[in-house]
């Protein structure tokens, strides 16, 4: 059957197959006439029903047919893959020169661009019940705002969580009586947040957050480690600051010396050492071996770091150089044999990373229709482990790879 003009309204958000089980198209006179009726039995206030009756009133003025579309609940782009579908299965039908398009509203009306992409489209009438069409757009505005919001994480934190954290120590500092401190520490959250995010390391440092208090689980040794970690850095401190105050160092240099060569300061060391013994002992059996190398990394660059420091608070109260020239040329040695020999040990997950990158990393990404996403940004790994793609801000999961030859095959 060929027509002239088809008659389309749209439903992208499927409320008609969510509240009364009807998928699109529905095509015809008759049975959308009959999905109106049991649209409007089911739920009186939906505007899709106001949006079927007007297609039909438009179909019966042009003396042509009409079809409804329904979407998805998830709308965006499952809901528009669905439209899209179903409006080929129509053009294949009917063939039309031209549609005119009935919504009944602002949301409704984002799909007009894959309806041009297919057919053109002679009219757009929009449907608007009970409530000002100015006011319906704003709604669709902000919504819209928010659901891109919360799709990037990146974004999350900027609009929700600073806002958040800022109320939240305003409110516990108006509480404590203790709002000056509050708001000195808000400024210096604030400003380790700007350098992270100008250093370009956000991402990585809120995956890594979020890793830790996923580490806080009670099925994990990691909560062990920290949990004595916590009580011996409490007692650490405990203990060096009684005797720092003992010592009552008058001058600068006797004050950072005084610190540095507490006997109790070890202890403080030790409490990190612990913590990251558990970290290790998790990712080993999570079988992420490249991180188990990672944390060996920095607890000898901590342990080197404390030799040097504590051979230069000698150095400051002896005054003899040479112990201290002697110790940065060892923890520099001894520094890159840890980085050398963790990287023998793990060589082969080292070399899948590689792999990995070196597949995917500034490749093209197409969808299954053809359509080019855009190039691959960021390759997504958990140690060896491929995680994703990054395409600009869009994030694509390993699922969602189809194929990797020559260009990237995805689907969205």
């Amino acid at each position: 059957m060929i027509v002239k003009t088809l008659i389309l309204c749209i439903d992208r958000d499927n409320d008609i197959g969510e509240k009364i089980g009807v998928e699109g198209p529905i095509i015809g006179e008759e049975k959308n006439i009959e999905t109106a009726r049991d649209l409007a039995l089911a739920d009186p206030e939906d505007t899709d029903v106001n949006a079927i009756f007007e297609a039909i009133k438009t179909a019966r003025e042009l003396k042509t047919e009409i079809a409804t579309l329904t979407g998805d609940r998830n709308v965006g782009i499952v809901s528009d893959g669905k439209i899209a579908k179903q409006l080929d299965e129509l053009i294949e039908k009917f063939k039309p020169d031209s549609v005119v398009l009935v919504t009944d509203g602002a949301e409704d009306e984002e799909i007009i661009p894959i309806i041009q992409s297919r057919v053109k489209i002679n009219s757009v009438k929009t449907v608007i019940v009970r409530q000002s069409k100015e006011l319906e757009k704003a709604y669709f505005k902000i919504t819209n705002f928010l659901r891109e919001v919360e799709k990037d994480p990146n974004l999350a934190r900027l609009i929700f969580v600073i806002p958040g954290l800022i109320l939240l120590l305003i409110a516990i500092g108006g509480a404590l009586n203790i709002l000056m401190h509050a708001m000195l520490l808000l400024l210096a959250i604030v400003g380790i947040y700007l350098i992270i995010k100008g250093l370009g390391y956000e991402e990585e440092f809120f995956s890594r957050l979020s890793e830790f208090l996923k580490s806080l689980s009670i099925e994990r040794i990691s909560i062990v480690a920290y949990s004595l970690a916590v009580i011996t850095l409490i007692i650490g401190l405990g203990f060096s600051y009684d005797e720092y105050s003992k010592e009552n160092p008058t001058g600068f240099i006797n004050e950072i010396t005084t610190v540095l060569t507490l006997n109790h300061a070890d202890i403080i060391l030790l409490a990190v050492v612990i913590a990251i013994i558990g970290r290790i002992i998790d990712e080993y059996a999570m079988e992420r071996y490249l991180n188990i190398r990672r944390y060996l990394i920095l607890l000898a660059l901590i342990l080197l770091i404390k030799l040097i420091a504590q051979s230069g608070a000698y150095y400051l109260l002896e005054g003899t150089i040479g112990n201290f020239i002697l110790s940065i040329i060892l923890s520099i040695i001894l520094f890159i044999a840890v980085i050398k020999g963790t990287e023998l040990i793990f060589i082969e997950e080292i070399k899948t990373r590689r792999k990995w990158i070196e597949d995917y990393a500034g490749k093209k990404v197409f969808s299954k229709d053809g359509r080019e996403i855009g190039k691959v940004s960021k390759v997504l790994l958990d140690g060896s482990k491929l995680l994703g793609i990054k395409v600009g801000r869009k994030r694509i999961d390993k699922e969602d790879i189809i194929s990797n030859n020559g260009a990237v095959l995805v689907q969205i």
